[in-house]
C-alpha cells in the first residue's frame, strides 16, 4: 500500500499559482478531486482551478462534480470516456476484473450508433462533448484516432442524449483505493 502524501493540497495549489502567475502555465487545474477538495481549492485560491480531469463515461457520468464545476467556471475533462475497454490497467484495478463491463456494448449505445450511422465510440464521446466536457480518449491506433475525431458531423437528440444520461449502471472503472487513506480524500463524496 502507497504511503499518503501529508503535504496540504493548499499547499501544493499555491506553488503552482505561482508557476502561473509567472507565465510559465497557460493554465492550472486538478486531477481526482472531489467535491470538498474542489471546494477548498476554490474558496482559499487566488488562482482559480481551470479545469478538473477526472473519470468520466456513461457508467460513471460525475453530475455532482459537472454541476460543481459549471457552477465554480471550472472545465472537465474526461479520461475513459468511452469506458476504458481493454484497458489492462483498468481491468486490475475493479474489484470484478473478470466482469467488467463494456459501455460500448450496452443496447442503447449500440442503437443510437446504428441510427447514425457511427460507431459506440463515437456516439459516446458526441455525448460527452455534448455536456460541454472535453475528451482524451486514449488510441494507438491511427484509424480510432480519426475516428474519434470524427463526431461533429451529427447532433444527439434530446431522447438520445436522455437515455445516455440514464444508463442505469452506475459504477468507477478505476477506483483510487490508493488515496483512501489521505487526510483530504473522503470515500464518500463524488470523484
Amino acid at each position: 500500500m502507497v504511503e499518503a502524501d501529508p503535504v496540504d493540497h493548499m499547499e501544493t495549489w499555491k506553488g503552482m499559482e505561482e508557476i502561473y502567475k509567472k507565465g510559465l502555465a497557460k493554465s492550472i487545474g486538478l486531477s481526482n478531486f472531489g467535491t470538498s477538495q474542489i471546494q477548498r481549492i476554490h474558496n482559499e485560491s487566488t488562482v482559480k482551478p481551470h479545469n478538473l480531469q477526472l473519470e468520466c463515461h456513461g457508467y460513471w457520468p460525475q453530475n455532482e462534480l459537472y454541476d460543481l464545476c459549471k457552477k465554480l467556471n471550472i472545465v472537465m475533462t474526461a479520461y475513459a470516456p468511452i469506458g476504458s475497454p481493454g484497458s489492462r490497467a483498468g481491468a486490475l484495478l475493479t474489484s470484478h476484473a473478470t466482469e467488467r463491463p463494456v459501455l460500448m456494448e450496452e443496447e442503447i449505445v449500440k442503437s443510437i450508433a446504428a441510427k447514425h450511422n457511427k460507431t459506440p465510440s463515437q456516439v459516446l464521446l458526441r455525448w460527452l462533448v455534448q455536456r460541454g466536457i472535453n475528451v482524451i480518449p486514449k488510441s494507438t491506433n491511427a484509424d480510432r484516432i480519426k475516428e474519434n475525431l470524427s463526431i461533429f458531423d451529427f447532433k444527439l437528440s434530446d431522447d438520445e442524449f436522455n437515455k445516455l444520461s440514464n444508463i442505469p449502471r452506475r459504477e468507477t472503472l478505476f477506483p483510487v483505493k490508493m488515496f483512501n487513506n489521505h487526510p483530504q480524500f473522503s470515500a464518500t463524496e463524488p470523484h
